[in-house]
């Protein structure tokens, strides 16, 4: 059952959708702006710094909101396998439905809608800056949705990236917060956060370490794997140490990778220390991992080869 706001934002889509061939729509979307990584990564902090940008275009928010809009998208409709989206459910009529839907929201970095302006001051083509951890899992269906995409592949250290996602298991557990997959059936905890990757059946029983190291592995993985698919044009790596320590020049790097100007509103946000995200749990530290030190240091087995792989990303 679709809560009220998302059938408002249905029937507003459909009523795009009607107004514009699936050709004319996609051609108004010029190479989006992807944001991928493993949850608790800085995508967040990311995407809030790249939406200052005056050439980008942004739903304002994470775009979970447009996909829990589709039903047939929900992992209960694939026994729960995963939260992952394949190829396959990325169909003709749903991107289209879909491509409406971003429309409808997409705003400026004022907070203009572009539905909201004047036909006369409409752009014909519009860059858009999508972000959701759940991409991580479902590149080749955004491929589908976007086939001209960029992504920016945004990785953190594993350490400090496991006790994130420890801490914010621990919060949605207690209060709610973070929970993807209220409770999700074969799961002893009873609610999932963030990330469902294939396989998670297995940590019944585990630590929230292991089910930390297992997401963190899962998302940063998966995403490599398919971002080799694709011409490496079409995607940069930054580090998220990078983007914290040397604001300025990686957000530049990414305005150049992506064809931006810097702007001045760029210029400005990324030149001033860097705002914590709305989605901050506790203030950043680069040793508040050695909290769950002893647990996080008994799986480096898990994380290291891949950690070494990114490492050599830049």
């Amino acid at each position: 059952m679709l809560s009220p706001q998302h059938q408002a934002l249905r029937r507003a889509a459909e009523a795009v959708a009607a107004q514009h061939s699936p050709t004319a729509l996609l051609e108004l979307f010029q190479q989006p702006l992807i944001v991928l990584s493993a949850p608790r990564s800085g995508s967040t902090l990311l995407f809030e710094t790249l939406r200052c940008s005056d050439s980008l275009w942004s739903i304002g928010t994470e775009s979970h909101f447009i996909f829990n809009a589709f039903p047939q998208l929900n992992a209960a409709e694939h026994g729960f396998e995963s939260g992952a989206l394949a190829e396959a459910d990325a169909t003709p009529a749903l991107c289209h439905q879909m491509r409406a839907c971003f429309l409808v929201m997409a705003q400026d970095s004022r907070g203009r809608r572009y539905l909201d302006l004047p036909e006369s001051q409409r752009p014909r083509r519009i860059r858009l800056l999508e972000k959701t951890p759940r991409n991580a899992l479902n590149i080749p269906f955004m491929l589908k949705l976007f086939p001209d995409l960029l992504a920016v592949f945004l990785h953190r250290d594993p350490r400090e990236t496991i006790a994130s996602i420890m801490e914010a298991w621990q919060i949605g557990l207690a209060k709610g917060a973070f929970v993807t997959f209220p409770d999700l059936p074969g799961w002893d905890l009873r609610h999932w956060c963030m990330l469902l990757p294939p396989g998670w059946r297995a940590l019944n029983g585990k630590s929230l370490a292991d089910i930390a190291a297992f997401q963190w592995h899962a998302a940063n993985d998966t995403i490599l794997r398919d971002l080799r698919e694709l011409d490496h044009a079409r995607w940069m790596a930054v580090r998220y140490r990078d983007l914290l320590d040397d604001s300025a020049e990686t957000v530049r790097r990414i305005a150049g990778f992506a064809g931006l100007p810097f702007d001045a509103s760029l210029r400005e946000r990324a030149s001033a220390t860097l705002p914590l995200s709305r989605t901050t749990v506790s203030a950043p530290d680069r040793d508040k991992w050695r909290r769950h030190a002893e647990a996080i240091e008994a799986l480096a087995g898990r994380y290291a080869p891949l950690e070494r792989e990114l490492a050599g990303l830049g």
